[in-house]
């Protein structure tokens, strides 16, 4: 009888949130409808628009993720009072600033340091090899210059992120992984991942390449979990095989500007003209259709978003939607510990050095 009844109140739940989008939905096209033509209509075309309105939802909407599967693979929340802060931590990049991004050496260190999670970053090779690697182009990070599709895999492998890293002394010939070689490392490390697909512009490409992981690693699907800041590769991938896990990762201002550190000053226009000022535009509606809508359709188990976003309220909001959160990217000890044991969110951090922060500022 408590099963029937807990299933029950389910479905209304289910049913209710179902109401509140489209209804949310239907009133933005609605009123945007109104404003263009400036004029009343009938009512029985008003009608007509809600039940059209209804009806494109209905065929957009994904399936839900499975329950089970998404606590299989983002687990329990930690609790907060527990002393094992690995359980909150995520390796982003594997930890890019204990080893060489995105390198198979970083994800070695990042396990003997205790990450149970590790990010990274997916790209192309000119020849549409999955590689590790986080930038468009290869300066920062390799003594080359150039994009990184402009060379082949056998190209890429040949280069060496060591020598522009901090700790260069301790590495050398640290060579770019092919995307499956960062999946199999990861799990023979029995790591959990998060994908970060930055490729928006090879979408079939990139779901291909998740798809052929999934097959080719089964046991993918209850240990990791895909992001991307492009909510279309999202769709797309979860139309494919709705049984993936995913997580949307946001920023203000993502759209229109390259950077921002919590402060409008600093800011790196991506464009500009019209096409920047479209761009400011579509970062204006975007957050709010993310949080009221998109996270629904596409069917979002996660939310990875700045650091200088996350606040308790925040944070709760996206907990009634059974959504988690995580903020990136936490380095300093101190934050950390405010995310954890104040907001109670796990946080992706460039570094798996254990520094414990002052109990009494802690406290305070």
């Amino acid at each position: 009888m408590v099963s029937m009844a807990t299933s029950r109140s389910s479905i209304m739940s289910d049913i209710l949130l179902y109401l509140t989008v489209c209804g949310k939905g239907w009133l933005v096209i609605y009123l945007s409808w109104l404003l263009i033509n400036s004029l009343l209509t009938s009512l029985t075309l008003h009608l007509m628009a809600v039940g059209l309105s209804i009806c494109v939802v209905a065929a957009l909407k994904l399936p839900d993720p499975d329950k089970d599967t998404v606590r299989m693979v983002l687990g329990e929340e930690p609790d907060r009072d527990d002393q094992e802060t690995a359980a909150w931590s995520v390796a982003h990049r594997a930890a890019g600033l204990d080893a060489p991004e995105n390198s198979l050496e970083a994800v070695r260190l990042a396990a003997k340091n205790g990450a149970k999670w590790v990010e990274f970053d997916v790209s192309f090779s000119s020849d549409l090899t999955g590689v590790a690697f986080h930038d468009d182009t290869l300066d920062r990070v390799t003594m080359t210059s150039g994009q990184v599709n402009s060379l082949t895999y056998t190209q890429l492998t040949k280069l060496d992120l060591a020598p522009k890293h901090p700790l260069s002394a301790s590495y050398n010939h640290v060579r770019i992984p092919s995307v499956e070689q960062f999946v199999a490392e990861c799990l023979k490390l029995d790591l959990k991942i998060i994908i970060d697909l930055k490729t928006w512009d090879l979408p079939d490409e990139t779901v291909n390449l998740i798809l052929s992981l999934h097959s080719k690693f089964p046991t993918l699907k209850t240990n990791s979990i895909v992001t991307s800041f492009f909510p279309n590769l999202l769709y797309k991938l979860r139309s494919s095989d709705p049984n993936i896990v995913v997580a949307v990762s946001t920023r203000p201002h993502f759209h229109a500007f390259s950077t921002w550190e919590g402060i409008s000053s600093g800011m790196r226009p991506r464009f500009s003209g019209m096409k920047q000022w479209l761009a400011m535009c579509l970062d204006m509606v975007y957050t709010p259709m993310l949080e009221q809508l998109l996270w629904w359709l596409i069917g979002i188990s996660a939310v990875l978003v700045h650091r200088a976003v996350v606040t308790r309220e925040y944070v709760d909001m996206w907990r009634k939607k059974g959504v988690r959160v995580m903020a990136w990217t936490v380095n300093c000890p101190i934050e950390k510990q405010f995310m954890r044991k104040v907001l109670g969110v796990k946080v992706l951090t460039d570094t798996m050095e254990k520094v414990v922060p002052d109990r009494r500022v802690v406290e305070k």
